[in-house]
């Protein structure tokens, strides 16, 4: 559940991205003409205030003695003789050559206007007003703010809803594999008990090769279970002794070897700790025994190392049997080397998984009806880190 919301908000995201590069160039458009006709409105602005200053000078009576200069916060004024001149300045910056009426520069903008005869005897009135599209900008933004929040929450919304179905769907399917897992657990535990029993007791081949199915069968329900449990649980890791474990899967397949006439021999280092979750590491020795197991020729052996090399424990399994053909895609989900072996190819998968979240380094030696050799590199748990209460 979490997965697909989680999807579904990067996808509306992405989504949103490329709505904005679609709409992107006519709002930039847009916003030029925008600028454009803010500009003119700012010169009509400009014109305006200039008659309103040219009636206030037109209205100088010429007994008046002293003449009060009309001012704004927005504009600035300044007054010119025929030569071009200044006379009179409230304009603080260079008032610039004038080829037209209209001049700017860098952040303002200049309107000459010629005035007829007046009291003051001046001929040109210079208004100057900062050049502003801070509003047409502020508009531009609040126009693709709304844009893309709309589109991010309908996107959104919409993949919700198409997604609920499939998450409604994947929800039943996760409880019902889950309670069949559950369901499994029991008789296939009891079956391998029964049939252990029985192969003590009556020595017969038929015996051994239906507890080495059964031994197929448990590994392939593991498997089934870590890919279920590994998508709503966390493995922890605790101090495991590799030596003693790898030494009790050994002996937990040879009811499976011994079916098919395979000797499993085994030379390993005493006393190795690792840091790993016991059925991870579990997950790694089973597919790589029952791999070699299931692709060997009868009466053939496998050879299992486990050693120490400074920091480092390395753990091979070597086979004899029909070789790898392409040793690069056998940690993909479903390849199966050999489709007449059965199984559904998601054990080496699972193994490269949890190699890759425990930094475990995995070379793969291979000669076609030769045999294979698969070469694990863990990095070793110190003895100095190992109390007591942890074995």
């Amino acid at each position: 559940m979490k997965n697909e919301t989680k999807n579904a908000f990067i996808f509306a995201i992405i989504f949103t991205f490329l709505t904005l590069l679609v709409v992107l160039f006519p709002i930039l458009n847009y916003l030029s003409v925008s600028m454009r006709l803010n500009q003119v409105n700012q010169e009509v602005q400009l014109k305006s205030y200039a008659k309103e200053i040219e009636n206030t000078i037109y209205s100088i009576s010429p007994l008046q003695k002293t003449f009060l200069f009309p001012r704004s916060i927005i504009y600035k004024t300044a007054l010119l003789d025929a030569n071009n001149h200044i006379v009179f300045s409230l304009i603080e910056e260079p008032i610039p050559s004038f080829s037209d009426e209209y001049m700017h520069s860098e952040n303002s903008l200049f309107y000459k206007h010629q005035l007829l005869p007046n009291p003051l005897h001046v001929k040109f009135l210079i208004v100057q007003k900062e050049l502003s599209h801070s509003q047409v900008i502020f508009d531009i933004l609040v126009i693709i703010a709304v844009v893309l929040v709309g589109m991010f929450v309908i996107s959104y919304l919409l993949l919700q809803i198409l997604l609920k179905p499939y998450i409604e769907t994947s929800s039943r399917m996760n409880s019902f594999f889950t309670d069949v897992m559950h369901e499994l657990k029991t008789p296939l535990g009891i079956m391998q008990l029964n049939i252990e029993g029985l192969v003590e007791k009556y020595k017969d081949k038929r015996l051994n090769r239906t507890l080495a199915a059964l031994s197929t069968l448990s590994t392939l329900y593991d498997d089934l279970e870590y890919l279920i449990k590994n998508k709503t649980i966390t493995y922890t890791t605790e101090i495991l002794n590799f030596s003693t474990f790898l030494e009790d899967r050994i002996s937990y397949f040879e009811a499976l070897s011994s079916s098919k006439e395979i000797i499993i021999t085994s030379q390993i280092e005493p006393e190795l700790y690792l840091a790993i979750n016991r059925i991870e590491l579990q997950r790694v020795i089973d597919n790589n025994l029952t791999n070699a197991i299931k692709y060997s020729s009868p009466q053939t052996t496998i050879k299992v190392t486990l050693s120490n090399q400074k920091e480092f424990i390395f753990f091979s399994v070597r086979d004899q049997g029909v070789g790898i053909k392409e040793v690069d895609k056998i940690f993909e989900r479903h390849y199966r080397g050999d489709i007449y072996k059965g199984g559904f190819g998601i054990g080496l998968s699972i193994v490269k998984s949890i190699c890759e979240k425990y930094h475990i380094t995995i070379e793969v030696k291979s000669e076609e009806n030769k045999g294979s050799e698969f070469v694990y590199r863990f990095v070793k748990e110190v003895e100095e880190k190992i109390s007591p209460e942890e074995l």
